[in-house]
């Protein structure tokens, strides 16, 4: 007796069968990949905030920190003038302005389109298909160059602040002067021994 395999039915390409099994394979592997991108939501709002802060602690150490940050956000995200007015106008922090001001440079949206970036900014960046760690390196890039220009100015006004006072031209007169003053100090000569008779001094045989 000869043992003859089972046969295995593959449906054709075309049929039901077939597209059910790869509409479940897909929502499997959806499945699947949803618990990543939840652990990376909560990572990217806590590392965003927390640049944030920082550049709202920057703007907060001296007078000159507003100016300073908005000056470097028009440098480096081209934001333009009327833009930080509405931030501003708004009651936005210097740290959200950051973050507005590179999502307006990928997406090419007013900050008054962007109101609900600030709601969740980890679920509207991938809303609008944004790279996450992209705008994490961006943002603490900016945020390490509002320290190195803060610091810059710090040493500027340290230089600045320095004065160096000359003293007055007394002329060629004044070593005269000061000779005359060394030579004012030295002692009269006295006497520091007496002999008694007649001294004859001889070079070679000395005093005798």
């Amino acid at each position: 007796m000869i043992f003859q395999a089972p046969r295995v039915y593959y449906p054709p390409c075309g049929s039901k069968a077939m597209e059910r099994r790869i509409i479940v394979l897909g929502l499997l592997v959806a499945a699947l990949a949803l618990p990543a991108f939840a652990e990376n939501g909560p990572a990217f709002d806590a590392g965003l905030a927390n640049v944030m802060s920082k550049l709202d602690r920057e703007a907060s150490l001296e007078a000159e920190g507003p100016v300073r940050l908005a000056g470097l956000i028009q440098r480096e995200y081209r934001t333009t003038e009327d833009e930080l007015k509405w931030a501003i106008e708004n009651d936005l922090s210097w740290g959200a302005i950051a973050a507005m001001a590179y999502i307006q440079a990928t997406v090419g949206r007013s900050f008054s389109d962007l109101r609900e970036a600030r709601d969740d900014w980890g679920s509207f960046v991938q809303t609008v298909g944004m790279n996450p760690d992209k705008m994490a390196r961006s943002l603490e890039k900016f945020l390490m160059a509002a320290e190195k220009e803060r610091n810059s100015k710090i040493f500027e006004k340290l230089r600045s602040s320095r004065r160096v006072h000359s003293l007055p031209d007394l002329g060629s007169g004044f070593g005269l002067f000061q000779e005359t003053m060394d030579f004012r100090s030295i002692n009269q000569p006295r006497l520091t021994k007496v002999h008694d008779g007649d001294v004859l001094l001889n070079k070679s045989d000395g005093v005798k």
